[in-house]
């Protein structure tokens, strides 16, 4: 019987409907909820913390990135199933590839929309088809192959399995397909990744979203370690007070970066004015993927 370590990190999957109808972050669920699922195995069940996803920063991410490595070495699992908020899990899935790949074991991350004791929940069809990939995994060997996240999107209910660095926004248009490129990331040794996972220092990133008129002018850059420019699908971003931004960031020697960015041989005329003024295309990853790579 494989053993595999779940990991609860709250969200939406680990709340509970008071009787006002709040809707509170909780506990893990038990191992009677794992049961339903009729997957035949040993789970062991850990909380290294609780969150939400309107809550969630890189300390938080890194508190249960060092519960998960410690498990793992005290009792090596065959695979990993965390549970976690569906509004941040692209952000902490991208971030944990790159940070937890070295253990070489399958990885999936899953959440729900509706709490476990609502009718309506998809929490236990996500487990119960996460825990069906993580059992292939397992039975043939993938290791870190098989690292990604498990949703039903919010138009089909459909539920989709995707590789963790093409992870997105898994609510938005109900799919992950608003910026369908990406190449594997660059993942850390395990010496870089408990270099990272065990710093208190945290890298203040400014992310700044493709809205149209956004107020750069109001923004306060003197305390951000570096600077990431949503842009849009064509590569682009304002030209009105954005340069302006970059340019003075760069001279405070503050990088600025800009993604999605596609490889493009034509380039519409306002990115090049952006990437003249400074900026640093992230090619061929989503924002969430960007947002990962400046964090670390």
């Amino acid at each position: 019987m494989s053993k595999v370590l779940v990991c609860c990190l709250g969200g939406t999957i680990g709340s509970k409907v008071t009787g006002d109808k709040t809707i509170k972050l909780g506990s893990a669920p038990d191992k009677s909820f794992f049961e339903k699922t009729k997957v035949k195995a040993d789970f062991k069940i850990i909380t290294p913390i609780l969150y939400s996803s309107e809550n969630a920063d890189v300390t938080y991410f890194k508190e249960a990135f060092k519960g998960i490595v410690r498990e793992v070495k005290e009792d090596r699992p065959d695979g990993i199933l965390i549970l976690h908020g569906t509004d941040s899990v692209a952000y902490f899935a991208q971030l944990a590839v790159r940070a937890l790949s070295f253990l070489n074991l399958p990885v999936i991350i899953t959440g729900a929309k509706l709490p476990p004791q609502d009718l309506r929940s998809d929490a236990q069809k996500n487990v119960k088809y996460a825990l069906g990939i993580m059992d292939a995994a397992i039975s043939g060997k993938t290791g870190n192959n098989t690292f990604g996240v498990v949703f039903s999107d919010s138009f089909m209910g459909d539920t989709s399995f995707v590789q963790a660095y093409k992870m997105q926004d898994a609510d938005f248009q109900g799919d992950y397909k608003k910026f369908p490129g990406g190449k594997e990331p660059k993942t850390l040794t395990e010496e870089e990744a408990m270099a990272f996972i065990g710093s208190e220092n945290n890298k203040k990133v400014i992310t700044i979203p493709n809205t149209p008129g956004f107020p750069y002018d109001a923004l306060d850059i003197t305390k951000a370690d570096a600077i990431l420019i949503e842009a849009y699908h064509s590569g682009t971003a304002s030209t009105r007070g954005l340069p302006e931004l970059i340019k003075k960031a760069t001279e405070e020697g503050k990088k600025c970066y800009i993604a999605p960015s596609h490889r493009n041989d034509t380039k519409y005329e306002s990115e090049k004015i952006l990437l003249e003024a400074g900026a640093q295309p992230l090619y061929d990853m989503p924002i969430e993927g960007a947002w990962a790579e400046v964090v670390i």
